[in-house]
């Protein structure tokens, strides 16, 4: 180890002792800064991936004018030569001259590290995706060093070996270029050897095993080939079939190790707000596609990187079903015309397509959500779903947005491709053939003998409800309450006994587990095993429910099933019959806990019948409305009932929060200010080398 620091140290010494390393640090990074401070300038986001690319690009220009001279100028003078007939083997010379190029190349790289120190001094830069991307600066650059030491041991010309480093350097960054003539496993080999795939993942704040395998790799196999080329010259047949064996091998070796990590990749997504994790609800909407989907973004100018990394991950995560493009419609403007749309400067649009549906998403006030990408891919590709809403009863309404209402719920589904609409019975005199759900969202008052015919002779038939029984009326001892209020909230038991079930008139307490301070809002996540209903439930609660029980003369085909009960046993739950909040268990009066204040009925219908009768009976309908539909797993549970009862082919979507953009809004006073620092930078590094000069 001693002699590889001796060479390294030696090494660094002829950088720094003359003019070429103060020379060459001063061009690349004042190349640098007039990069960042362009970029900077334009996009106006607090981000470095784009200099990334830049310094990316750079290096295959930069790293074999560093490493051009280190063993072929050793040759050129017989210096090598000298070291071999020494106790200093080839791999310490290698290793040695190896380090000291990556010594000098990583003090570019920390040179650099002003850029993060700007955009944190003026905005709020993600931190662990710019440290993930000078990762990849540093593991690209020291495979880099590898090619052109392995290319500065072929040969005495320092010319040449840059020549050298730059066929390799230009086929492995430029290959992604040829990408397009190619197809099947051939296309994916190319990708993955290219250079330009793996420092994208990293600059964009993603880990994964694969590009950490390829450059560790890649630099033992360049490392090993310049050890084989360093080796002396004998001509004999069996010295070259070793050599030959030799390399196979090492060759085989690196394409084993790089493909087991290509199939068992592990990827970490490090960004900030997780910009490159799509939740599990959009992963299982773009796995079942059943048809393809193509995504144009319409944005004016530079797009923003966030909405290249969510249209990248809708790519990755749809096995090919999904395409996606950028388009600058100013720039574009015949083939933006091709949409049927005007995008103006001051708008930014997505259109969803397929076949012949189409999604527009306006996304000019806020950024782009992967929700509403999902949610347009389940529009476009799915049968929309009908669910209608009855009214004239004193019914949550849908258009309501008051917190008394189901607006949220409503949107919810729109989202979902479930259109809610309106129904008034008494109006309407039938439910429409397009119906594919009914929900009874908390009636006030009675329903009229023919509306009731109406429901059962829908049901009758294969229809599908969502019954929502309100809470009966609670009150003092000192205030009895009215044969009005007595009649007030019906609990339908009219129409759901012929189902098999039957709603009591008492109010379900759970002295254990309840939402704030109100034992009679039960919180509870007690659920009927059923995976349709139960995916990503947590706690739900409920204002004051009633308590559910089972009919026994029923038709023998119809099955009743307990779906959501109390958390508690007896002793701290139970059905209160006392309306007068007198909270006391009164044993054979109340009903002991577990309570249950949910069903599921289902009546399995014969061959000659066009389709199953499926029922869901809440004895509570506060949980949905605007107030509540947000706590808890409240929503969740709505949805996952709507997607049951509907029969929908995918799992139902909440949305989720809206991407921040980390915009950077300078002043030309605070760019100034930039440059005068980038400058500075510049004159620090000739003043450290005129002061050098000096002293030797």
């Amino acid at each position: 180890m001693r002699k590889i620091l001796a060479i390294a140290a030696k090494e660094l010494q002829n950088y720094f002792h003359s003019p070429f390393a103060y020379v060459i640090l001063i061009a690349v990074l004042s190349i640098f800064n007039l990069f960042f401070f362009i970029i900077l300038d334009q996009n106006q986001e607090a981000t470095l991936r784009d200099i990334f690319k830049v310094m990316e690009f750079l290096f295959v220009f930069i790293v074999p004018i560093l490493t051009m001279k280190l063993l072929a100028e050793e040759k050129l003078v017989g210096t090598l030569e000298f070291l071999q007939t020494t106790p200093t083997t080839n791999k310490e010379i290698i290793l040695g001259k190896y380090l000291g190029s990556l010594i000098l190349f990583s003090s570019l790289l920390v040179l650099t590290l002003a850029y993060y120190g700007i955009l944190a001094f003026f905005g709020r830069p993600d931190f662990m995706a710019s440290l993930s991307g000078y990762l990849g600066l540093w593991l690209e650059g020291a495979l880099f060093i590898t090619i052109g030491l392995l290319a500065s041991s072929w040969t005495r010309n320092q010319v040449l070996a840059a020549v050298s480093s730059y066929v390799i350097l230009f086929f492995l960054y430029f290959s992604i270029s040829f990408i397009k003539y190619f197809s099947g496993s051939l296309e994916g080999v190319i990708r993955y050897l290219g250079t330009w795939s793996h420092m994208e993942n990293l600059s964009a704040g993603i880990i994964t095993t694969a590009d950490l395998v390829y450059y560790l790799s890649g630099i033992a196999l360049f490392l090993s080939l310049t050890r084989v080329s360093l080796k002396p010259k004998n001509v004999s047949l069996k010295n070259n079939i070793s050599v030959v064996l030799f390399i196979s091998l090492w060759i085989l070796c690196w394409a084993a190790v790089n493909f087991t990590a290509y199939t068992y990749n592990q990827r970490w997504d490090l960004t900030k707000f997780k910009t490159h994790t799509l939740s599990s609800s959009t992963k299982e909407i773009l796995q079942n596609l059943p048809k393809d989907v193509k995504m144009t973004a319409f944005t004016v100018g530079i797009p923003p990187k966030y909405l290249e990394d969510l249209l990248s991950e809708y790519e990755l995560h749809s096995q090919g079903k999904i395409t996606t493009e950028i388009v600058d419609p100013l720039v574009q403007l015949s083939y933006a015309a091709e949409f049927g749309t005007v995008v103006n400067s001051r708008e930014s649009k997505a259109i969803v397509q397929s076949g012949a549906e189409r999604k527009d998403i306006d996304f000019t006030e806020v950024p782009l959500s992967e929700s509403q990408l999902s949610n347009a891919i389940i529009q476009v590709t799915r049968k929309p779903r009908h669910i209608y809403f009855l009214t004239g009863h004193g019914e949550y309404n849908i258009g309501e947005r008051k917190e008394t209402g189901l607006s949220i719920f409503a949107q919810l589904l729109s989202a979902n491709n479930a259109q809610a609409r309106d129904i008034a019975l008494g109006i309407q005199g039938s439910i429409p053939q397009d119906c594919d759900l009914l929900v009874v969202a908390g009636p006030k008052n009675f329903l009229t003998p023919q509306e009731e015919d109406l429901i059962r002779e829908y049901l009758r038939k294969g229809g599908d409800a969502f019954f929502l029984i309100e809470h009966t009326l609670v009150t003092t001892e000192d205030k009895p309450l009215s044969d009005e209020e007595l009649k007030k909230n019906p609990s339908l038991n009219n129409i759901l006994n012929e189902w098999g079930v039957n709603i009591a008139d008492d109010v379900v307490v759970d002295l254990t587990s309840h939402a704030g301070d109100d034992v009679g809002c039960p919180a509870t996540r007690n659920y009927l095993p059923h995976k349709a209903l139960l995916k990503d439930l947590d706690y739900t609660f409920y204002i004051r429910p009633r308590s559910i029980s089972i009919v026994k003369d029923r038709r023998s085909r119809i099955k009743v099933v307990p779906f959501v009960l109390t958390a508690s046993d007896e002793k701290a739950s139970w059905g209160e019959t006392n309306r007068t909040l007198q909270i006391k268990f009164d044993e054979g009066l109340d009903r002991p806990g577990p309570v249950p204040i949910s069903s599921v009925v289902l009546e399995l219908k014969e061959e000659t019948d066009s389709s199953d009768t499926r029922l869901i009976v809440f004895t509570d309908a506060d949980f949905l409305t605007n107030a509540y539909i947000n706590h808890y797993t409240n929503a969740q549970m709505g949805l996952n009932i709507v997607g049951w009862l509907t029969e929908m082919e995918t799992q139902v979507l909440i949305p989720s929060k809206p991407v921040e953009v980390e915009r950077l809004d300078l002043t030309s006073q605070q760019k100034k200010y930039i440059a005068i620092i980038l400058f500075g930078l510049l004159f620090l590094i000739a003043a450290i080398g005129f002061v050098v000069r000096l002293k030797k």
